[in-house]
């Protein structure tokens, strides 16, 4: 009954332990009591000590900052009391000179206690302490109680008889956390003789309290390890026969090398092994132990009942244990083994150590090799599913961002170029690729690493990229004149583009797909804007919308010929035009000619076209005028004799014949004489008449008939007339 009470009151009181706080992002580290004295006490007779009397050997062990190492204190059969063995932990400046640690300071110390010592827990304290002193020995003169020459000092005690039950859940190396109310300079273990008389002994390793550091330190590393026997309630303290051997072989760097955890005789009790990291972990942060079976052969979940791994954090359980009722059915060969095997998890909780428990009466496993154990910092996924690879496709010119969808406090992220080494990228949850990479396959990978901690890093986890490349664009431009189409088009157009067409360069809804496009009539410059789309990878090119130009050239501003309409065979006009560097030709050079400034030469009756021509240049397009011209016969007639009429006489007649191109008109100049000119008269048929004065003298009178049809032609025809002298009458006298 008392054991089952020491137990169940150890399990009660282990809730209510102070909580101490270790932020994983303060950079803390443990810092030793680096000096210590002790003091022997006993049995004392005629001023000497007699058999009954505390011990301690390797006493310097405590403070030397090796967590193996360990001083070891003991009292034998004695009286209640009368022996005593005490050995003070003190935290220095300089392993000489005091500190004085602040109130409420947690304080943690490692001893270890044999499994006898389980019932007389009773002659065990710890406390803290101050003003460490020297004393000289001291012995009674007849019969009772004295001590050897060491050191005492003023001492607060924190765990006695009364409570320290609820402190201690078994035999071998244990981890007490006190937090003493006052200021102290250090710790202090006592063991001493108790009501049963059974012989203690206690190992003392060390005593730690934690403190902000600027150095950097190895989060992950297992810095020390605890072991020995829990006692179950039907087991009780005297079953307690478990053992583990070499416990350090299990965090130490040789794979091949274990820790033998052996239940013993008895299987109603549980042994443990508890590996303690330097830091507390990060929620999500996996750990992996490496075990087997001794003598090798298969290990099934069926021989790992009663095989149970809890979490801790500051002495409480940090969530759940973990069995083989789910947990452990990931447990894999270890890589190049037969008989090893790699159990690995996540643990949710934040933890800083983990307890390793077998036996009990569930256990069926009597013995267990346990070769590693580690923690892993969370590997980092950037897809919710981890099961599932993280592979991009992007186009050139894109960029591709990959997040950190598991991050972890106090946790850097770097993304590198290489699984192992490499060149750091960037650090940060999220990473996004370059937009100026090549069209080809690329590997990213992304590690966590822990602020402040030196080798906590994780396995890079690798995600990768396709940059597909983009399609080249070429076009083909056309210069066309006002008012024509345009046919634009891709140079070396490729099937397995597709190429559409927008009248925007904002895009919008394609007016066509294909290698070439004709435009409507234009009369002003215009753009088109095409896309290349690769068909499978839908890639576009490069630049976004490119433009295609219709170039419209206006024609040249040529004004019209200025000129007659209607010309007279035989004559000639000088064409106007004042556009300078034209070209002057006709459509029939044998109706009318023309030469190079414009002088046309109306030849024979007909309609001729003549055109001034100005050839295309930089600025405008060819341009042609043209000009209508009717040519029109001239008239022409016979005329008979050159009239004459005599002296005196006013009028005559011209006979003609032969009227050609029906002239309606006549007109006479006369070069001189009294005759007086004919303008614009009407022709009568077949005769011209010629009017003189009377006294028109004998002579000739030469002049020009111009004669004109309905066309306007007109001919010139020399014309003479002459006034003939009438010869006088004779007279005649008749003479009565």
């Amino acid at each position: 009954m008392k054991s089952r009470s020491i137990f169940s009151f150890l399990m009660f009181a282990l809730c209510f332990l102070p909580a101490l706080i270790y932020a994983q992002c303060e950079n803390t580290k443990r810092t030793y009591a680096d000096f210590q004295g002790s003091l022997r006490a006993g049995l004392g007779v005629l001023g000497n000590p007699v058999l009954i009397y505390g011990t301690i050997s390797d006493a310097p062990f405590a403070v030397n900052g090796q967590v193996k190492d360990a001083s070891t204190l003991g009292v034998g059969v004695g009286l209640l009391g009368l022996a005593s063995t005490t050995q003070f932990l003190q935290f220095t400046t300089n392993s000489v000179t005091p500190r004085s640690i602040p109130a409420n300071t947690p304080v943690t110390v490692k001893i270890s206690l044999p499994t006898e010592v389980l019932s007389v827990l009773s002659g065990v304290e710890i406390g803290s302490f101050t003003n460490l002193h020297d004393v000289e020995a001291s012995w009674p003169a007849l019969l009772g109680a004295g001590h050897f020459a060491g050191q005492d000092a003023t001492m607060t005690p924190i765990y006695t008889s009364a409570n320290i039950a609820g402190a201690i859940s078994g035999a071998g190396e244990i981890e007490i956390t006190l937090t003493p109310a006052q200021i102290y300079n250090g710790i202090y273990v006592k063991v001493s003789g108790n009501a049963l008389s059974v012989a203690l002994t206690a190992k003392l390793f060390h005593a730690y309290i934690m403190e902000l550091t600027t150095s950097q330190i190895d989060c992950d590393e297992v810095i020390d390890v605890l072991s020995g026997v829990q006692p179950t309630v039907i087991g009780g303290v005297l079953n307690a026969t478990g053992k583990v051997t070499d416990p350090f072989n299990a965090i130490d760097s040789d794979q091949d090398s274990y820790a033998l955890m052996d239940v013993g005789a008895s299987v109603l009790n549980k042994i443990f092994l508890t590996a303690i990291f330097n830091k507390p972990s990060q929620p999500a942060d996996s750990v992996s132990i490496v075990l087997g079976k001794p003598g090798g052969g298969l290990l099934n979940l069926n021989l790992l009942t009663g095989f149970i791994i809890q979490p801790y954090l500051n002495g409480a359980k940090a969530g759940p244990a973990f069995d083989n009722t789910g947990t452990f059915l990931n447990i894999k060969l270890f890589p190049g083994s037969t008989d090893k095997y790699v159990l690995t998890f996540p643990i949710t909780a934040v933890y800083d150590r983990l307890e390793i428990t077998t036996g009990g009466l569930a256990g069926v496993l009597g013995s267990l090799r346990i070769y590693d154990i580690k923690r892993k910092l969370a590997r980092p996924r950037t897809l919710v599913d981890p099961s599932t690879a993280d592979e991009r496709v992007i186009c050139q010119g894109e960029t591709a961002t990959f997040s950190v969808q598991n991050p972890q406090s106090c946790t850097e992220y770097k993304w590198y170029d290489a699984e192992t080494g490499g060149t750091l990228l960037h650090t940060g949850l999220s990473y996004t690729t370059s937009n100026t990479l090549a069209a080809g396959d690329y590997s990213y990978y992304v590690q966590a690493s822990r602020t402040y901690c030196v080798a906590s890093v994780s396995e890079r986890l690798r995600v990768k990229l396709k940059v597909n490349p983009l399609p080249p664009l070429v076009l083909k431009d056309a210069t066309i004149c006002a008012g024509s189409t345009a046919m634009l088009s891709v140079d070396s157009p490729d099937a397995a583009y597709t190429y559409n067409w927008y009248t925007s360069a904002s895009g919008g809804t394609p007016i066509t797909a294909g290698s070439t496009y004709t435009t409507p009539a234009l009369i002003a410059t215009t753009n088109y804007y095409v896309e290349a789309i690769n068909i499978l990878t839908g890639c576009k090119n490069a630049g976004g919308l490119k433009p295609a130009t219709a170039t419209v050239k206006q024609f040249a501003p040529v004004p019209g010929i200025t000129g007659q309409s209607t010309m007279c065979g035989g004559t000639v006009q000088t064409l106007g035009n004042t556009y300078a560097g034209g070209v002057w030709s006709t459509s029939d050079a044998a109706i009318a000619t023309v030469d190079v400034t414009g002088k046309v030469t109306a030849v024979t009756t007909g309609s001729v076209v003549i055109t001034y021509s100005v050839a295309e240049d930089a600025t405008y397009c060819a341009k042609a005028v043209d000009f209508n011209i009717n040519v029109t016969p001239q008239p022409n007639l016979t005329l008979g004799p050159d009239p004459g009429i005599c002296e005196g006489l006013t009028s005559t007649e011209i006979p003609y014949t032969n009227p050609v191109n029906t002239p309606i008109t006549y007109s006479i100049t006369w070069n001189s004489g009294p005759l007086s000119n004919v303008v614009n008269q009407p022709l009568l048929p077949g005769k011209i008449v010629i009017n003189a004065p009377s006294n028109a003298p004998v002579d000739v009178y030469n002049g020009t008939l111009t004669i004109k049809n309905a066309f306007g032609c007109e001919r010139q025809i020399p014309i003479s007339f002459r006034v003939k002298l009438v010869p006088h009458k004779p007279t005649v006298s008749i003479n009565e």
